[in-house]
């Protein structure tokens, strides 16, 4: 997909190409018959300044002037009315390409960014290559191909005339042209510095809380109003170049009438051009000051859209990390059997897996325990392949997982994270998000399994309740219950469970146990946990330090063995939890 908002917008306008071909030659059309309108009011007044006036003919142009105005409007409508469809089918295919891109994007592109400065790039992007679109439609392309017809117009009248306006019309765009390569990239740092801002804003109040309870709302203001000055130090940057393209532009006006009609007064006293061509003179004069003396505004307007387009396309449109291989193939995963072969992985420069293997067999349950840092979860993550690993291979009943789309990877996975973020939409909505086609008796069977039916059944929206923002309306532990539901609907082969009960209290922890062996039944577990109540129902306990295994065996094998590491967490267990350093 295309990052120049250029590219982009023709990208965009492809499958509308029709609506826009219309417009732009409507355009072309009603640009044509208004400028003809000087030709009309030459000859309207050559008739009258004729001896002896014929008013046939004064009456024929006198008439022709109106019909002129009416077929103008009439392609100026039409322009409007295939532009709209253009316009808004462009805005449709622009944001459905872009977020299509974005959701693809991974893990780690999403935690380094914040999600409300991606949302105002992806507005930009589509909003900024629009306008840029829509002014290029309806003011440069009337004006500069108005400039061509006023040449030619001027040219058959006295070639002077036409020269003056020739030259003029080159000097007149080159000097534009220059300032507009001068402030396109003063229009990018604003509106990167713009973005930024709305960043922090929404960064800020997602945590309010947070700055409240710190007593820290001086401060707070103090950090965000140092992005408003930068924002304000990058506008005022831009604006002061923008004022001087208007200060030389409206020199340029000045220059350019004083020529014109100062040359048609001295043919007229020659003899060498009729009164009507003076006329026709000044009113091109009049027609192109209203449309000029802006020029510089729709220069400066047109150059920040297009600043605002290109800041968020390269922010959206950079290349995927994780995505299907040409070839990939959309395999149905069954068993659950995976395999790590020898993984080598670093992030940030800090290798966490150095010659990592481990196997686990299908329907067998693991729980991996390690202190923080020791690469638990991102062996999750490395399986779930938010990353990929540098050397080595995962494979899931034989297939490398780098080898098979995405898609079917993760439909074999399901997921309880320990902390667990919900959709701003409906109980059933969120429950039903790991398979959409279930019907609501399924979904009402999962709730029931995990423990959360009373309490939905409670509410008086019941399974049609909103959660807010990120569920932020439920407890930790109602959010955690509903994603336990969520994964019994979805019922995958593979489960992995992130501390999947750390946000429950111990009575309800108690009640879910029965519903979480239930869930793990003839499936292959992965759970990083500190309850002894959920290693105690593993298979097989592994131990991580420094992404490398230290003991692996039976949970009664390794609370047997003499100064063990699983035997000492045991041993040093607080209220229920291994304590892991």
């Amino acid at each position: 997909m295309p990052k120049k908002p250029l590219k982009f917008g023709l990208f965009a306008t492809k499958p509308h190409k029709k609506w826009a071909i219309i417009a732009i030659c409507s355009v072309i059309i009603a640009t044509t018959i208004d400028r003809m309108s000087v030709i009309v009011l030459r000859n309207l007044t050559d008739s009258i300044a004729t001896q002896p006036i014929v008013f046939k003919a004064v009456w024929i142009w006198a008439i022709f002037y109106p019909i002129l105005f009416l077929l103008a409007g009439a392609f100026w409508r039409t322009s409007g009315f295939m532009g709209l469809r253009w316009f808004m089918n462009f805005r449709l295919t622009a944001y459905q390409a872009l977020y299509e891109y974005i959701t693809l994007h991974s893990k780690d592109y999403f935690n380094s960014r914040f999600a409300g400065a991606l949302t105002n790039k992806m507005g930009n992007a589509v909003d900024g290559t629009e306008s840029v679109f829509e002014n290029l439609l309806w003011r440069f392309i009337p004006l500069i191909y108005g400039l061509i017809l006023y040449i030619i117009f001027a040219w058959l009248s006295s070639p002077l005339l036409g020269l003056i306006i020739l030259i003029w019309t080159i000097v007149f765009l080159s000097v534009n042209w220059y300032f507009a390569k001068k402030i396109q990239p003063k229009s990018y740092e604003y509106a990167k510095s713009l973005s930024t801002l709305k960043g922090r804003i929404v960064d800020s109040l997602s945590n309010i809380s947070l700055v409240h309870e710190s007593a820290f709302l001086r401060g707070e203001r103090e950090y965000i109003n140092k992005y408003i000055k930068k924002q304000r130090d990058k506008g005022i940057s831009e604006w002061q170049l923008s004022e001087w393209v208007l200060l030389t532009n409206n020199i340029l006006i000045f220059i350019f009438m004083a020529l014109m009609i100062g040359a048609s007064v001295y043919l007229f006293q020659k003899n060498l051009v009729s009164v009507g061509v003076v006329v026709m003179v000044i009113a091109i004069v009049g027609e192109l000051i209203g449309q000029l003396l802006f020029i510089g505004m729709e220069i400066k307007n047109t150059t920040k859209y297009y600043g605002e387009a290109r800041e968020g396309l390269e922010e959206i449109l950079t290349e995927h990390i994780i995505n299907n291989k040409p070839n990939a193939k959309d395999v149905d995963i069954s068993n659950g059997n995976i395999e790590i072969k020898s993984i080598y992985f670093e992030y940030n420069n800090s290798k966490i897996f150095k010659d990592f293997s481990i196997n686990i067999a299908s329907g067998q349950k693991i729980g991996f325990v390690g202190k923080s840092g020791a690469g638990k979860t991102t062996l999750v993550s490395l399986l779930l392949r938010h990353f990929d690993v540098q050397e080595g291979e995962i494979k899931i009943d034989g297939y490398n997982i780098s080898e098979i789309t995405l898609e079917s990877l993760r439909r074999a996975i399901g997921f309880v994270p320990q902390d667990t973020s919900l959709f701003h939409r409906t109980i059933l909505e969120n429950i039903q998000y790991s398979r959409p086609e279930a019907k609501i008796s399924d979904v009402k069977e999962a709730a029931k399994h995990a423990q959360i039916d009373k309490f939905i059944e409670s509410l008086p929206e019941g399974y049609n309740t909103l959660v807010g923002e990120r569920g932020l309306k439920l407890s930790g532990g109602q959010r955690q219950r509903i994603a336990i539901a969520r994964a019994f609907l979805k019922n995958s082969p593979i489960l992995i469970l992130d501390e999947a009960t750390s946000s429950l209290d111990s009575e309800s922890e108690h009640a879910i146990q029965t519903s979480l062996e239930n869930l793990m039944k003839d499936k292959t577990v992965i759970a990083i946990a500190h309850r002894l109540s959920t290693l105690k129902k593993m298979d097989r306990i592994v131990i991580i330090e420094d992404g490398k295994i230290v003991e692996d065996g039976l949970p009664e094998k390794l609370l047997n063995k003499k100064n063990g590491i699983f035997k000492n967490m045991w041993e040093h267990q607080v209220k229920g939890f291994i304590i892991d350093d």
